[in-house]
């Protein structure tokens, strides 16, 4: 209940400050955000007590305010059940982002605050523009080479390059952070021609051995990934996106024989614009990927996990209010992994 609190006050110093300023006040009353909610069919065989079946709901609120063409920042948070149980606690929202920005040029800016380090395209995208319910599975391998983290980040866009340089405190979303161990990220995006983009990112990771903040070990992380987005006609067009993951393991000791994990993800979506007064839009996507942990030894322990995920997105009277109907199904090569397929309906309204 305290956060909640706390966006109100935000919101309402903002309203306040509008009042003040002559000119320039609607500048700092940028909102933007989304609710998704969602009825979900759970394959999975849970535990006693959880439901196979239950409601769920997001929600997410971004405050975007601009002081001039040189300084602007960004304050985020995100309001999620529990998975399954559908149960949030206390009505609390967990902060995103908080951060400022610099514009020096058109080209520069120097960002400094809490955000997502730029590494892995499938986790950096926006939330309300992806075509599936869930993230890609493999964003959740990328542990302390991506995620959010506080920092600096030097973004130099000269259109066709984009390039991100980040140095953070190295912990990951929303985790206590370690100043005593930072990390480095570098990306960059090259977009050859219009629609097409290629991306390549590297990432540090560090973790101390014991206690004692003695004998820090370090791993690297890299990222492959490109996306095409091709008119077919019109009134259509083809995305394409394919990501391609290589993560070292900072626990590991740098003595012993390991071999580095890898996933990939492989997305193609078709866009179909309408002239229907309730349905303006179709978007089938479908959705295939491959996790593959890293192992110590020569003996590759055969645990890959693997997902396929389709949803028909629609939009009703507006592009900002989709409908999502999906299915996505798990799979792995362990003995002991029982496959099973996720259900969804879902209804996503951006403001």
């Amino acid at each position: 209940m305290r956060n909640i609190m706390v966006v109100t006050l935000i919101i309402a110093m903002a309203a306040m400050a509008s009042g003040e300023f002559s000119t320039g006040g609607s500048e700092l009353l940028k909102f933007k955000g989304y609710v998704i909610s969602t009825f979900n069919v759970y394959g999975e065989d849970l535990a006693d007590g959880e439901p196979d079946n239950a409601f769920n709901v997001i929600a997410t609120i971004e405050w975007l305010p601009r002081l001039n063409d040189w300084v602007d920042a960004k304050i985020a948070f995100k309001s999620q059940p529990t998975k399954y149980t559908g149960a949030y606690e206390d009505l609390s929202l967990t902060t995103e982002d908080i951060a400022i920005n610099m514009h020096f040029t058109e080209n520069f800016t120097f960002s400094m605050g809490h955000f997502k380090r730029p590494f892995c395209y499938n986790y950096t995208r926006s939330s309300s523009s992806m075509y599936f319910l869930d993230r890609a599975m493999l964003t959740g391998m990328i542990g302390d080479f991506g995620k959010r983290d506080i920092g600096a980040n030097l973004n130099a866009d000269f259109g066709i390059l984009d390039i991100d340089l980040a140095y953070t405190n190295g912990e990951g979303d929303n985790e206590p952070e370690d100043d005593d161990q930072k990390n480095f990220t570098a990306r960059a995006v090259v977009r050859p021609v219009d629609g097409i983009s290629i991306g390549a990112a590297f990432g540090t990771a560090s973790e101390y051995s014991d206690s004692t903040m003695q004998d820090a070990w370090s791993a690297t992380g890299m990222d492959f990934y490109a996306t095409a987005d091709l008119p077919l006609s019109n009134t259509s067009d083809l995305f394409f996106a394919g990501e391609y993951l290589i993560l070292g393991d900072p626990d590991v000791d740098p003595d012993t024989d390991y071999t580095d994990a890898d996933a990939y993800a492989l997305t193609l979506m078709a866009n179909f614009s309408l002239d229907g007064e309730v349905l303006q839009a179709v978007r089938p996507a479908f959705r295939y990927e491959n996790c593959s942990p890293g192992y110590a030894g020569d003996t590759d322990p055969d645990n890959d996990e693997s997902a396929i995920d389709f949803c028909l997105n629609l939009d009703l009277y507006s592009s900002k209010n989709t409908a999502q109907i999906g299915i996505r199904n798990y799979s792995g090569q362990a003995e002991d992994f029982d496959s099973y397929t996720d259900m969804y309906l879902g209804w996503r309204m951006k403001f």
